[in-house]
């Protein structure tokens, strides 16, 4: 009895489990740091991925709104698309009136001429235009630049949707009087919409992408 009731050696077992306990709350506690580290700093690395791409949504916007004349970041559009009549698919030129060449052929068609009139395809020059991968045959390419490293990020538009907006450049300040006719409803406007495929990725060994889908109203 006296041997089972003798009590030499508890402390040493309490202060075992004790420091188990703290070492486990300590790792614990280490290991979540190391974690949130690492997911904000990919947080970080992707938010400045997905800038570039806001950045390349913001210039292809304005790709559109210029009808083609963008240069900006080295990307030499210099010209202008005339459209044409808005109802005949192909008659685009440029602003002079000269045949379209080079790379104009297939982004005037994508800014001027609707994808599909019912079964017809009408970007006959760009025929993989459709597809949504952005970095195939993008429409632009230009490259951004990060802290630490740079972005590189295209744009494609890949489908356009005809409306009755006015492409020709020119703002009617109102109707003349003697050509108002209060029986006439107009036809509410439609724009004409465009989806942009956006893709901006890191140029460094460790790979940060982000991919944009933007519906633009013009």
């Amino acid at each position: 009895m006296n041997h089972l009731k003798n009590e030499k050696g508890i402390a040493l077992v309490m202060v075992l489990v004790l420091s188990l306990i703290v070492f486990t709350i300590v790792s614990t506690l280490i290991y979540l740091v190391i974690q949130g580290t690492k997911y904000s700093g990919t947080f970080k690395r992707y938010e400045t991925a997905r800038e570039a791409g806001v950045g390349g949504a913001e210039i292809a916007a304005a790709l559109i709104f210029n009808r083609g004349n963008l240069d900006l970041l080295g990307l030499g559009l210099t010209d202008r698309c005339n459209c044409g009549d808005p109802d005949l698919a192909g008659d685009n030129t440029f602003s002079n009136g000269s045949p379209l060449t080079g790379d104009y052929i297939c982004l005037c068609a994508k800014l001027c001429d609707p994808t599909y009139t019912g079964a017809i395809f009408n970007w006959g020059a760009c025929t993989n235009g459709t597809t949504f991968d952005p970095t195939a045959n993008a429409d632009v390419n230009f490259t951004l630049s990060g802290i630490g490293t740079s972005f590189d990020v295209a744009a494609k538009i890949v489908n356009t949707t005809m409306g009755n907006s006015d492409l020709s450049g020119e703002d009617l300040g109102g109707t003349g009087v003697v050509a108002s006719t209060a029986g006439v409803i107009p036809s509410p406007p439609m724009p004409y919409l465009y989806r942009i495929e956006i893709n901006s990725q890191s140029a460094g060994t460790v790979i940060e992408r982000s991919r944009l889908s933007v519906l633009y109203a013009y």
